[in-house]
């Protein structure tokens, strides 16, 4: 082994560990783990000299090889950076036998990789030449029947728990903490549960929701996420939440609903996709587990009901006609850049009604007539000064080359992102005795060549963005067919809109911006 190459001590705790999530960076497990590996490489005559890369999936599945480190391992290995893997045991590379035996058998003989499984007593350079054996065939399949298992008897315990009135949540639902003393209890928070009471109190004076969700950003009452954020700093929960974050319709609405509050747990209202998966699918309401009396009531049953049916009489629902037009989905508003709300003949900002301190322009409407045709006079502006850059030989550079890539990239990514749920679809229906072995190893065969002419799909059109990127320019646009699509339009169309610009932006005082597919002379956009 290079000198060069680097140990990959590899560590993976499932997604099942309840060590996690109590405010710990990461789980106990991970610790062993690490202190093991360490400590057995550490005394390795032959590895203990080698410099080591640690490699941590906290939280994630063994059935399937949808891990962020692992996928960053791989990577690595395949660019000539690591030559060994270290793990604990098997399950923790993999409880999926037939992949771990591909992997043992053929990836990483290939690639000159050695594995090594401390626990299983399993080194790669003593099969040189041969199989891993029965022993290691064997050890891979009571893994991966035992994650079945694991997974069938958790969901087992946990619906249990939930006939019982035990509450079985990672978090307390906006109104409540987790119990200080009883396990599987909510308790009352009294600040949040105020709010709660306040939210049901003006739905039964008949105040709509968009109208209490104004009321509270008047008042300065932080939302839900917001709440959560300032008490749990630490965890990962609503990170990502735009600190411009406002109560909305939507949120009042999620409250008054949270059949919760009358003092009830409510569970089972989703269910798991399958095995090695965090994705899940929507419960009908017949099949939810609702257990009355098991914790504080913040509203009575009566209040609830009679919530309900203000909140059902207030709405109205309206059939739409599918209505395009020219602008769709270009206006934004210039403060928050959020994409504006189009009504009949306006455009507004829908950050702006419920949350007016937030600097953009307050209930205004911006005249989608005047908003067209300012858009099309930029357009013709545009055109005009496009020809007579043409008529100097200078022709308009455009970026449309990479938006296509951008936009191709992102389409192959989903269909990658499809090509592996098939891929462990398939796996699931072979672990089930749905499908045999060989149609199972037939089709993962499909799956893979797809999968690989995906991916140099997208690294072929990422390579193309990244070589005209580095250029700062892009190739010169043959302008001639929308110079001849502008002169037969009379007005502005969505074809128009959508050849020339990325996005229109509207700020306060009506002061228009105009950002444009195109770079050059134009590059810095039309203002009006």
């Amino acid at each position: 082994m290079d000198k060069l190459c680097k140990i990959a001590v590899y560590i993976r705790l499932s997604v099942a560990d309840e060590d996690t999530g109590k405010g710990k960076a990461e789980s106990e497990s991970v610790g062993n783990q690490r202190m093991l590996i360490h400590h057995f490489l550490d005394n390795h005559k032959e590895l203990s000299g080698y410099p080591r890369v640690e490699l941590i999936d906290d939280g994630f599945t063994g059935t399937n090889f949808h891990r962020p480190r692992f996928q960053e391992m791989m990577e690595r290995v395949r660019a000539g950076e690591i030559g060994v893997i270290c793990v604990k045991d098997f399950s923790r590379f993999s409880r999926d036998y037939i992949e771990t035996g591909n992997y043992l058998e053929c990836v990483f003989p290939f690639l000159g990789v050695r594995f090594l499984s401390i626990n299983d007593g399993y080194d790669s350079n003593d099969y040189k030449g041969t199989t891993g054996g029965l022993e290691v065939v064997l050890r891979s399949i009571i893994y991966a029947s035992y994650s079945k298992d694991l997974s069938i008897k958790t969901t087992t315990a946990k619906l249990h728990m939930m006939k019982q009135g035990k509450y079985v949540g990672s978090f307390a639902p906006y109104g409540y903490t987790l119990h200080p003393t009883i396990r599987n209890k909510l308790a009352v928070d009294p600040e949040a549960a105020a709010v709660v009471r306040r939210i049901f109190q003006e739905a039964l004076e008949g105040r709509r929701t968009g109208k209490i969700a104004e009321h509270l950003n008047n008042d300065t009452i932080q939302t839900p996420g917001q709440y959560f954020r300032s008490r749990h700093p630490d965890s990962g929960k609503f990170n990502r939440m735009s600190e411009k974050a406002s109560w909305s319709a939507r949120i009042v609405y999620s409250i008054l609903t949270k059949y919760v509050y009358t003092g009830a747990t409510v569970a089972h209202t989703r269910k798991s996709a399958g095995v090695g998966t965090k994705k899940s699918i929507a419960q009908k309401r017949e099949n939810w587990i609702i257990v009355e009396g098991m914790h504080e009531a913040i509203v009575s049953r009566e209040e609830f009901e009679q919530a309900q049916a203000v909140i059902h009489s207030a709405a109205n629902p309206v059939v739409r006609k599918k209505h395009d037009y020219p602008l769709k989905g270009l206006v934004r508003c210039g403060n928050c850049k959020r994409v504006m709300v189009h009504r009949k003949g306006y455009f507004c900002c829908a950050y702006s009604t419920n949350a007016k301190d937030a600097g953009c322009a307050a209930n205004k409407h911006y005249n989608e007539s005047e908003l067209e045709n300012t858009v099309f006079r930029a357009i013709n502006k545009f055109v005009s000064q496009a020809r007579a850059a043409d008529a100097k030989g200078k022709r308009v550079k455009c970026s449309p080359v990479v938006e296509r890539s951008r936009s191709k990239v992102k389409s192959l990514q989903s269909k990658a992102v499809q090509l592996k749920s098939g891929k462990l679809y398939c796996y699931n229906k072979y672990s089930e005795g749905t499908i045999s072995k060989d149609e199972y190893l037939r089709r993962k065969a499909d799956y893979d060549q797809q999968l690989a002419e995906v991916e140099e799909d997208i690294q072929r059109e990422e390579e193309q963005m990244r070589r005209f990127e580095a250029e700062q320019t892009a190739p010169t646009m043959e302008a001639g067919p929308l110079y001849e699509a502008f002169d037969k339009a009379e007005g502005l169309t969505s074809e128009l809109a959508g050849a020339f610009l990325r996005a229109v932006y509207v700020y306060p005082g009506s002061r228009v911006e105009l950002e444009w597919r195109f770079q050059d002379f134009l590059s810095s956009g039309v203002h009006s």
